[in-house]
Protein backbone atom coordinates (compact mmCIF):
# COMPACT_ATOMS: atom_id res chain seq x y z
CA UNK A 1 0.00 0.00 0.00
CA UNK A 2 0.84 3.61 -0.69
CA UNK A 3 -0.32 6.95 0.87
CA UNK A 4 -1.13 9.85 -1.09
CA UNK A 5 2.48 11.04 -1.55
CA UNK A 6 3.52 7.25 -3.43
CA UNK A 7 5.57 6.44 -0.87
CA UNK A 8 4.88 2.57 0.37
CA UNK A 9 3.15 1.78 3.98
CA UNK A 10 3.17 -1.70 2.26
CA UNK A 11 5.54 -1.88 -0.62
CA UNK A 12 4.24 -3.57 -3.66
CA UNK A 13 6.83 -5.65 -3.05
CA UNK A 14 5.39 -7.59 -0.28
CA UNK A 15 2.12 -7.43 -1.96
CA UNK A 16 3.60 -9.52 -4.66
CA UNK A 17 5.71 -11.89 -2.68
CA UNK A 18 2.18 -12.47 -0.65
CA UNK A 19 0.36 -13.53 -3.95
CA UNK A 20 3.06 -16.26 -4.78
CA UNK A 21 3.25 -17.56 -1.45
CA UNK A 22 -0.09 -17.34 -1.10
CA UNK A 23 -0.33 -19.01 -4.55
CA UNK A 24 2.15 -21.36 -4.83
CA UNK A 25 0.29 -24.41 -3.33
CA UNK A 26 -2.88 -23.26 -6.07
CA UNK A 27 -0.15 -23.59 -9.17
CA UNK A 28 0.34 -27.33 -7.34
CA UNK A 29 -3.61 -27.65 -7.83
CA UNK A 30 -3.39 -26.67 -11.15
CA UNK A 31 -0.03 -28.67 -12.64
CA UNK A 32 -1.91 -31.70 -12.00
CA UNK A 33 -3.78 -31.05 -14.75
CA UNK A 34 -1.46 -29.44 -17.34
CA UNK A 35 -1.48 -32.78 -19.26
CA UNK A 36 -0.38 -32.38 -23.26
CA UNK A 37 0.13 -28.49 -22.94
CA UNK A 38 3.30 -27.19 -21.88
CA UNK A 39 3.70 -24.45 -19.43
CA UNK A 40 3.65 -21.59 -21.14
CA UNK A 41 0.62 -22.98 -23.12
CA UNK A 42 -1.03 -24.24 -19.19
CA UNK A 43 -0.48 -20.67 -18.13
CA UNK A 44 -2.23 -18.94 -21.15
CA UNK A 45 -5.27 -21.18 -19.80
CA UNK A 46 -4.65 -20.35 -15.91
CA UNK A 47 -5.09 -16.57 -16.42
CA UNK A 48 -7.70 -16.70 -18.77
CA UNK A 49 -9.66 -18.29 -15.88
CA UNK A 50 -8.63 -15.86 -13.82
CA UNK A 51 -9.51 -12.91 -15.90
CA UNK A 52 -12.75 -14.19 -16.55
CA UNK A 53 -12.88 -14.95 -12.41
CA UNK A 54 -13.43 -10.73 -12.19
CA UNK A 55 -15.84 -10.82 -14.93
CA UNK A 56 -19.84 -11.09 -15.07
CA UNK A 57 -19.12 -14.13 -17.84
CA UNK A 58 -17.67 -15.82 -15.10
CA UNK A 59 -21.63 -16.56 -13.28
CA UNK A 60 -22.24 -19.01 -16.43
CA UNK A 61 -19.10 -21.36 -15.52
CA UNK A 62 -20.14 -21.54 -12.28
CA UNK A 63 -23.32 -22.61 -12.84
CA UNK A 64 -21.28 -25.53 -14.41
CA UNK A 65 -20.81 -24.66 -17.86
CA UNK A 66 -17.12 -25.48 -19.01
CA UNK A 67 -17.28 -23.67 -22.48
CA UNK A 68 -14.40 -21.21 -21.70
CA UNK A 69 -14.03 -19.91 -24.93
CA UNK A 70 -17.73 -19.35 -25.33
CA UNK A 71 -17.80 -16.57 -22.42
CA UNK A 72 -14.24 -14.69 -23.12
CA UNK A 73 -15.52 -14.38 -26.66
CA UNK A 74 -18.94 -12.77 -24.93
CA UNK A 75 -16.70 -11.18 -22.55
CA UNK A 76 -14.90 -9.19 -25.35
CA UNK A 77 -17.78 -8.33 -27.35
CA UNK A 78 -19.41 -6.78 -24.27
CA UNK A 79 -16.20 -4.49 -24.55
CA UNK A 80 -16.47 -4.27 -28.33
CA UNK A 81 -13.28 -5.81 -28.49
CA UNK A 82 -12.39 -8.05 -31.49
CA UNK A 83 -11.91 -11.86 -30.02
CA UNK A 84 -8.84 -12.51 -32.40
CA UNK A 85 -6.69 -10.37 -30.35
CA UNK A 86 -7.14 -13.67 -27.96
CA UNK A 87 -6.50 -15.70 -30.30
CA UNK A 88 -3.19 -17.18 -29.04
CA UNK A 89 -4.78 -18.17 -25.79
CA UNK A 90 -8.05 -19.60 -26.98
CA UNK A 91 -5.75 -22.32 -29.10
CA UNK A 92 -4.49 -22.99 -25.88
CA UNK A 93 -7.76 -23.45 -23.95
CA UNK A 94 -9.18 -25.13 -27.17
CA UNK A 95 -6.43 -27.65 -26.47
CA UNK A 96 -6.91 -28.41 -22.69
CA UNK A 97 -10.72 -28.49 -23.16
CA UNK A 98 -10.35 -31.45 -25.84
CA UNK A 99 -8.11 -33.51 -23.27
CA UNK A 100 -11.15 -33.20 -20.30
CA UNK A 101 -9.26 -31.15 -18.09
CA UNK A 102 -10.75 -27.50 -18.10
CA UNK A 103 -13.70 -28.22 -15.82
CA UNK A 104 -11.18 -29.20 -12.68
CA UNK A 105 -9.54 -25.95 -13.21
CA UNK A 106 -12.57 -23.57 -13.49
CA UNK A 107 -13.64 -25.49 -10.38
CA UNK A 108 -10.37 -24.56 -8.63
CA UNK A 109 -10.53 -20.78 -9.72
CA UNK A 110 -14.04 -21.12 -8.41
CA UNK A 111 -13.01 -21.37 -5.31
CA UNK A 112 -10.87 -18.29 -4.98
CA UNK A 113 -12.05 -15.65 -2.88
CA UNK A 114 -12.79 -12.31 -4.98
CA UNK A 115 -12.67 -10.43 -1.67
CA UNK A 116 -9.47 -12.23 -0.33
CA UNK A 117 -6.56 -10.22 0.88
CA UNK A 118 -4.42 -10.61 -2.11
CA UNK A 119 -6.90 -8.62 -5.33
CA UNK A 120 -7.23 -10.82 -8.48
CA UNK A 121 -4.47 -8.46 -10.10
CA UNK A 122 -1.86 -9.76 -7.76
CA UNK A 123 -2.83 -13.53 -8.32
CA UNK A 124 -2.35 -12.83 -11.68
CA UNK A 125 1.14 -11.20 -11.46
CA UNK A 126 2.04 -14.48 -9.39
CA UNK A 127 0.98 -16.65 -11.86
CA UNK A 128 2.73 -14.67 -14.23
CA UNK A 129 5.90 -14.93 -12.51
CA UNK A 130 5.13 -18.47 -12.37
CA UNK A 131 4.84 -19.10 -15.45
CA UNK A 132 8.02 -17.36 -16.57
CA UNK A 133 10.07 -19.08 -13.94
CA UNK A 134 8.89 -22.36 -14.76
CA UNK A 135 9.52 -21.41 -18.68
CA UNK A 136 13.44 -20.49 -17.52
CA UNK A 137 15.22 -19.96 -20.80
CA UNK A 138 12.88 -21.10 -23.41
CA UNK A 139 10.73 -17.93 -23.91
CA UNK A 140 10.13 -16.07 -20.52
CA UNK A 141 12.05 -13.06 -22.13
CA UNK A 142 9.18 -12.30 -24.39
CA UNK A 143 6.41 -11.85 -21.99
CA UNK A 144 7.76 -11.03 -18.64
CA UNK A 145 9.52 -8.56 -17.09
CA UNK A 146 10.47 -8.74 -13.32
CA UNK A 147 7.32 -6.72 -11.21
CA UNK A 148 10.68 -4.94 -8.81
CA UNK A 149 11.30 -3.59 -12.37
CA UNK A 150 8.18 -2.35 -13.09
CA UNK A 151 7.08 -0.71 -9.94
CA UNK A 152 10.54 1.18 -9.97
CA UNK A 153 9.59 2.54 -12.98
CA UNK A 154 6.25 3.27 -11.99
CA UNK A 155 7.71 5.34 -8.73
CA UNK A 156 10.75 6.96 -10.86
CA UNK A 157 8.00 8.33 -13.67
CA UNK A 158 5.23 9.17 -10.83
CA UNK A 159 2.73 9.32 -14.11
CA UNK A 160 -0.91 10.75 -13.10
CA UNK A 161 -4.62 10.52 -14.40
CA UNK A 162 -4.00 12.89 -17.14
CA UNK A 163 -0.92 11.32 -18.67
CA UNK A 164 -1.44 9.64 -21.62
CA UNK A 165 1.09 6.36 -21.70
CA UNK A 166 2.69 3.98 -24.25
CA UNK A 167 4.56 0.99 -23.93
CA UNK A 168 5.42 -0.15 -27.21
CA UNK A 169 6.93 -3.09 -26.62
CA UNK A 170 4.85 -4.24 -23.76
CA UNK A 171 5.13 -7.99 -22.72
CA UNK A 172 2.52 -9.12 -21.01
CA UNK A 173 1.51 -5.60 -19.69
CA UNK A 174 3.84 -5.35 -16.75
CA UNK A 175 5.03 -1.84 -16.91
CA UNK A 176 1.63 -0.65 -17.73
CA UNK A 177 -0.20 -2.57 -14.70
CA UNK A 178 2.38 -1.22 -12.43
CA UNK A 179 1.65 2.30 -12.60
CA UNK A 180 -2.43 1.46 -12.93
CA UNK A 181 -1.44 -0.29 -9.43
CA UNK A 182 0.58 2.54 -8.17
CA UNK A 183 -2.16 5.02 -9.19
CA UNK A 184 -5.12 2.45 -7.58
CA UNK A 185 -2.62 2.68 -4.22
CA UNK A 186 -3.30 6.42 -4.12
CA UNK A 187 -6.93 5.52 -4.36
CA UNK A 188 -7.57 7.27 -8.04
CA UNK A 189 -10.06 5.51 -10.30
CA UNK A 190 -7.93 4.36 -13.52
CA UNK A 191 -10.70 3.38 -15.44
CA UNK A 192 -10.03 6.35 -17.91
CA UNK A 193 -6.35 5.99 -18.17
CA UNK A 194 -5.09 6.09 -22.04
CA UNK A 195 -2.64 3.47 -22.43
CA UNK A 196 -1.45 2.38 -25.78
CA UNK A 197 0.12 -0.81 -26.30
CA UNK A 198 2.21 -2.59 -28.62
CA UNK A 199 4.58 -5.82 -29.09
CA UNK A 200 5.86 -8.22 -31.60
CA UNK A 201 4.07 -10.71 -30.13
CA UNK A 202 0.05 -11.49 -31.01
CA UNK A 203 0.24 -13.53 -27.38
CA UNK A 204 2.09 -10.46 -25.47
CA UNK A 205 -0.69 -8.77 -26.89
CA UNK A 206 -3.39 -11.31 -25.35
CA UNK A 207 -1.54 -11.20 -22.49
CA UNK A 208 -1.12 -7.15 -21.42
CA UNK A 209 -5.03 -6.94 -22.48
CA UNK A 210 -6.19 -9.09 -19.38
CA UNK A 211 -3.80 -7.64 -16.92
CA UNK A 212 -4.55 -4.18 -18.37
CA UNK A 213 -8.46 -5.37 -18.36
CA UNK A 214 -8.00 -6.92 -14.53
CA UNK A 215 -6.96 -3.48 -13.61
CA UNK A 216 -10.19 -1.73 -15.74
CA UNK A 217 -8.19 -0.08 -18.08
CA UNK A 218 -9.04 -0.80 -21.39
CA UNK A 219 -5.91 -0.21 -23.69
CA UNK A 220 -5.35 1.10 -27.06
CA UNK A 221 -3.78 -1.60 -29.54
CA UNK A 222 -1.29 -0.58 -31.84
CA UNK A 223 0.37 -2.10 -34.58
CA UNK A 224 2.56 -4.33 -33.95
CA UNK A 225 6.57 -2.94 -32.89
CA UNK A 226 7.51 -5.34 -36.40
CA UNK A 227 5.58 -2.60 -38.25
CA UNK A 228 6.02 0.56 -36.02
CA UNK A 229 9.59 0.41 -35.34
CA UNK A 230 11.29 1.03 -38.61
CA UNK A 231 9.29 4.11 -38.94
CA UNK A 232 11.32 6.00 -36.08
CA UNK A 233 8.36 6.73 -34.01
CA UNK A 234 4.27 5.57 -33.66
CA UNK A 235 1.85 8.55 -35.36
CA UNK A 236 0.89 9.83 -31.92
CA UNK A 237 2.97 11.48 -29.04
CA UNK A 238 2.93 10.78 -24.93
CA UNK A 239 3.45 11.85 -21.90
CA UNK A 240 4.99 8.55 -20.55
CA UNK A 241 6.73 5.77 -22.26
CA UNK A 242 7.98 2.57 -20.94
CA UNK A 243 9.60 -0.40 -22.70
CA UNK A 244 11.56 -3.88 -22.22
CA UNK A 245 12.72 -4.28 -25.80
CA UNK A 246 14.59 -7.52 -26.80
CA UNK A 247 18.18 -6.83 -26.45
CA UNK A 248 20.38 -6.08 -29.67
CA UNK A 249 17.85 -7.86 -31.86
CA UNK A 250 19.37 -8.24 -35.38
CA UNK A 251 17.45 -7.70 -38.87
CA UNK A 252 14.94 -5.04 -36.81
CA UNK A 253 13.79 -3.05 -39.58
CA UNK A 254 12.49 -6.05 -41.90
CA UNK A 255 14.01 -5.24 -45.65
CA UNK A 256 16.65 -2.78 -44.39
CA UNK A 257 15.34 0.18 -45.07
CA UNK A 258 14.38 3.39 -43.00
CA UNK A 259 11.03 4.92 -43.69
CA UNK A 260 11.26 7.47 -40.99
CA UNK A 261 13.39 10.36 -39.97
CA UNK A 262 16.01 9.34 -36.96
CA UNK A 263 16.67 12.28 -35.37
CA UNK A 264 20.44 11.57 -33.42
CA UNK A 265 21.57 9.28 -36.63
CA UNK A 266 20.47 6.15 -38.64
CA UNK A 267 20.58 2.98 -35.86
CA UNK A 268 23.31 0.12 -37.16
CA UNK A 269 21.25 -2.88 -38.54
CA UNK A 270 22.60 -5.36 -36.64
CA UNK A 271 21.41 -4.37 -33.35
CA UNK A 272 18.09 -2.48 -32.42
CA UNK A 273 18.94 -0.78 -29.21
CA UNK A 274 19.24 2.44 -30.56
CA UNK A 275 16.86 2.15 -32.42
CA UNK A 276 14.33 1.36 -29.65
CA UNK A 277 16.01 4.26 -27.68
CA UNK A 278 15.47 7.14 -30.84
CA UNK A 279 11.92 5.81 -30.96
CA UNK A 280 10.76 5.99 -27.19
CA UNK A 281 12.40 9.80 -27.86
CA UNK A 282 10.32 10.21 -30.38
CA UNK A 283 7.24 9.16 -29.14
CA UNK A 284 7.39 11.38 -25.94
CA UNK A 285 5.16 15.25 -25.86
CA UNK A 286 7.20 17.94 -24.96
CA UNK A 287 7.78 17.65 -21.10
CA UNK A 288 7.43 13.60 -21.68
CA UNK A 289 9.33 11.19 -19.51
CA UNK A 290 10.51 7.31 -20.28
CA UNK A 291 12.09 4.50 -18.67
CA UNK A 292 13.31 1.77 -20.68
CA UNK A 293 15.56 -1.55 -20.08
CA UNK A 294 18.92 -1.37 -21.46
CA UNK A 295 21.37 -4.21 -21.86
CA UNK A 296 24.68 -2.58 -19.58
CA UNK A 297 26.61 -2.69 -23.02
CA UNK A 298 24.66 -0.03 -24.74
CA UNK A 299 26.11 2.55 -22.51
CA UNK A 300 29.57 1.22 -23.21
CA UNK A 301 29.36 0.62 -26.81
CA UNK A 302 32.07 2.06 -29.43
CA UNK A 303 30.51 0.70 -32.54
CA UNK A 304 30.74 4.37 -34.72
CA UNK A 305 26.68 4.39 -35.25
CA UNK A 306 25.83 3.85 -31.79
CA UNK A 307 28.56 5.98 -29.94
CA UNK A 308 27.52 8.72 -32.65
CA UNK A 309 23.86 8.62 -31.48
CA UNK A 310 24.91 8.11 -27.62
CA UNK A 311 26.88 11.44 -28.15
CA UNK A 312 24.14 13.15 -29.97
CA UNK A 313 21.42 12.18 -27.27
CA UNK A 314 23.63 13.32 -24.33
CA UNK A 315 24.20 17.00 -26.07
CA UNK A 316 20.82 16.88 -26.63
CA UNK A 317 19.73 16.34 -22.95
CA UNK A 318 17.55 13.57 -23.83
CA UNK A 319 18.90 11.53 -21.04
CA UNK A 320 18.18 12.19 -17.45
CA UNK A 321 19.28 9.13 -15.53
CA UNK A 322 21.14 5.65 -16.13
CA UNK A 323 20.61 2.83 -12.90
CA UNK A 324 22.76 -0.17 -12.63
CA UNK A 325 20.38 -2.87 -11.79
CA UNK A 326 21.37 -6.36 -10.04
CA UNK A 327 22.06 -9.57 -12.11
CA UNK A 328 20.08 -12.83 -11.88
CA UNK A 329 16.57 -10.55 -12.44
CA UNK A 330 15.28 -11.62 -15.55
CA UNK A 331 14.72 -15.97 -15.59
CA UNK A 332 15.39 -15.67 -18.82
CA UNK A 333 18.91 -13.87 -18.81
CA UNK A 334 21.79 -12.67 -16.49
CA UNK A 335 22.87 -10.42 -19.22
CA UNK A 336 23.45 -7.31 -16.65
CA UNK A 337 20.87 -4.21 -17.61
CA UNK A 338 20.65 -0.98 -17.30
CA UNK A 339 17.11 1.73 -16.39
CA UNK A 340 17.28 4.64 -18.83
CA UNK A 341 15.67 7.73 -17.92
CA UNK A 342 14.85 9.78 -20.59
CA UNK A 343 13.14 13.59 -21.19
CA UNK A 344 11.67 15.12 -24.30
CA UNK A 345 12.89 18.77 -22.70
CA UNK A 346 15.37 19.53 -20.28
CA UNK A 347 14.07 20.13 -16.73
CA UNK A 348 15.75 19.70 -13.42
CA UNK A 349 19.20 19.07 -14.17
CA UNK A 350 20.10 19.89 -17.64
CA UNK A 351 23.65 19.54 -18.65
CA UNK A 352 24.04 16.43 -16.24
CA UNK A 353 23.20 13.24 -15.53
CA UNK A 354 22.58 11.07 -12.66
CA UNK A 355 23.85 7.72 -12.16
CA UNK A 356 22.88 4.91 -9.51
CA UNK A 357 24.68 1.79 -9.01
CA UNK A 358 21.58 -0.22 -7.56
CA UNK A 359 23.58 -4.14 -8.09
CA UNK A 360 23.95 -4.05 -3.90
CA UNK A 361 20.15 -3.75 -3.61
CA UNK A 362 17.55 -6.40 -2.86
CA UNK A 363 18.35 -9.84 -2.83
CA UNK A 364 17.25 -13.65 -3.72
CA UNK A 365 14.19 -14.71 -2.66
CA UNK A 366 12.13 -16.88 -5.34
CA UNK A 367 14.21 -19.36 -7.55
CA UNK A 368 17.63 -18.19 -7.03
CA UNK A 369 16.33 -14.67 -9.12
CA UNK A 370 16.65 -11.00 -7.29
CA UNK A 371 14.18 -8.81 -6.37
CA UNK A 372 14.04 -5.24 -4.95
CA UNK A 373 11.77 -4.61 -1.31
CA UNK A 374 10.08 -1.62 -1.16
CA UNK A 375 12.38 0.12 0.87
CA UNK A 376 15.17 -0.51 -2.33
CA UNK A 377 12.37 1.01 -4.48
CA UNK A 378 11.52 4.02 -1.92
CA UNK A 379 15.45 4.54 -2.07
CA UNK A 380 16.55 4.65 -5.42
CA UNK A 381 12.97 6.77 -6.18
CA UNK A 382 14.00 9.31 -3.49
CA UNK A 383 17.43 9.80 -4.36
CA UNK A 384 16.33 10.48 -7.94
CA UNK A 385 13.53 12.95 -6.70
CA UNK A 386 16.30 14.66 -4.53
CA UNK A 387 18.99 14.67 -7.81
CA UNK A 388 16.17 16.45 -9.71
CA UNK A 389 15.58 18.88 -7.05
CA UNK A 390 19.18 20.18 -6.36
CA UNK A 391 18.91 18.43 -2.65
CA UNK A 392 21.72 15.68 -3.60
CA UNK A 393 25.16 15.97 -5.66
CA UNK A 394 26.16 12.26 -4.32
CA UNK A 395 25.96 9.31 -2.43
CA UNK A 396 29.27 7.34 -1.97
CA UNK A 397 28.99 4.12 -3.43
CA UNK A 398 25.28 4.40 -4.56
CA UNK A 399 24.85 7.53 -6.76
CA UNK A 400 26.60 10.78 -8.53
CA UNK A 401 24.98 13.69 -10.93
CA UNK A 402 27.59 13.96 -13.40
CA UNK A 403 28.09 17.18 -15.34
CA UNK A 404 27.96 16.47 -19.64
CA UNK A 405 31.75 17.65 -19.60
CA UNK A 406 33.07 14.97 -17.50
CA UNK A 407 30.72 12.47 -19.67
CA UNK A 408 32.08 13.85 -23.12
CA UNK A 409 35.69 13.83 -22.16
CA UNK A 410 34.86 9.73 -21.22
CA UNK A 411 33.94 9.12 -24.51
CA UNK A 412 30.05 9.64 -24.06
CA UNK A 413 30.54 6.48 -21.82
CA UNK A 414 27.70 5.63 -19.47
CA UNK A 415 29.09 3.27 -16.95
CA UNK A 416 27.22 4.27 -13.73
CA UNK A 417 30.58 2.15 -11.77
CA UNK A 418 33.18 3.99 -13.29
CA UNK A 419 31.29 8.01 -12.21
CA UNK A 420 30.08 6.83 -8.39
CA UNK A 421 32.94 7.52 -5.85
CA UNK A 422 33.39 4.13 -3.36
CA UNK A 423 32.96 4.63 -0.01
CA UNK A 424 35.54 5.40 1.80
CA UNK A 425 34.81 7.29 4.83
CA UNK A 426 35.15 5.78 8.60
CA UNK A 427 32.05 4.76 9.63
CA UNK A 428 29.93 6.71 11.94
CA UNK A 429 28.84 4.86 15.21
CA UNK A 430 26.06 7.13 16.28
CA UNK A 431 24.49 6.72 12.74
CA UNK A 432 25.41 3.02 12.37
CA UNK A 433 23.53 2.38 15.43
CA UNK A 434 20.34 4.81 14.45
CA UNK A 435 20.37 2.44 11.25
CA UNK A 436 20.66 -1.23 13.18
CA UNK A 437 18.11 0.28 15.54
CA UNK A 438 15.78 1.12 12.61
CA UNK A 439 16.44 -2.28 11.17
CA UNK A 440 15.21 -4.40 14.06
CA UNK A 441 11.97 -2.32 14.27
CA UNK A 442 11.41 -2.91 10.58
CA UNK A 443 12.65 -7.21 11.22
CA UNK A 444 9.79 -6.98 13.94
CA UNK A 445 7.03 -5.42 11.78
CA UNK A 446 8.11 -7.91 9.37
CA UNK A 447 7.53 -11.23 11.18
CA UNK A 448 4.34 -9.52 12.48
CA UNK A 449 3.17 -9.26 8.71
CA UNK A 450 4.66 -12.71 7.71
CA UNK A 451 2.63 -14.65 10.71
CA UNK A 452 -0.44 -12.72 9.38
CA UNK A 453 0.33 -13.75 5.69
CA UNK A 454 1.07 -17.13 7.53
CA UNK A 455 -2.53 -17.56 8.88
CA UNK A 456 -4.01 -16.28 6.05
CA UNK A 457 -2.29 -19.01 3.55
CA UNK A 458 -3.01 -21.59 6.07
CA UNK A 459 -6.85 -20.93 5.80
CA UNK A 460 -6.70 -20.27 2.08
CA UNK A 461 -5.11 -23.84 1.37
CA UNK A 462 -7.42 -25.48 3.46
CA UNK A 463 -10.32 -24.34 2.21
CA UNK A 464 -8.58 -25.35 -1.79
CA UNK A 465 -7.71 -28.57 0.38
CA UNK A 466 -4.40 -28.59 -0.61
Amino acid sequence: MTDVSGKHTRSPAADDAAARHSHEALWRGFDRYRGMLNVIEFGDVVLVLLYLRSRPTWEVLADGASDVERAIRADLSADGKDPIILRPLLESVRKIDEAGQLAPLVELVERLDSDDEVPLPQVFSAVLEQVSGAAGRKGSGDFYTPSAITELAAGLLAPTLSDRMLDPCCKAGGFPAAIADRLIRQGKAVDQLTIAISDYSMRSFALAYLNLRLRGVAPQVLPGAAESLPTGAPENRYDVVTANPPFNMSNWNGDGRLSGWWRYGAPPAHNSNFAWLQYIIASLNPGGRAAVVMPYGAGLSENAQERTIRAAMLDDDVVSAVIALPGQMFPGTDIPVTLWLLQRSPAGRPGEVLFIDATGLGGVQHRARRTFAGADIDRIVETYRDWREHRLEGVPGFAAGMPLEKIRSDGYRLNPRAYIRPIDEAPDLRTRAREVGELTQRLDWLAEQAARLDRTIEAHLKELSL
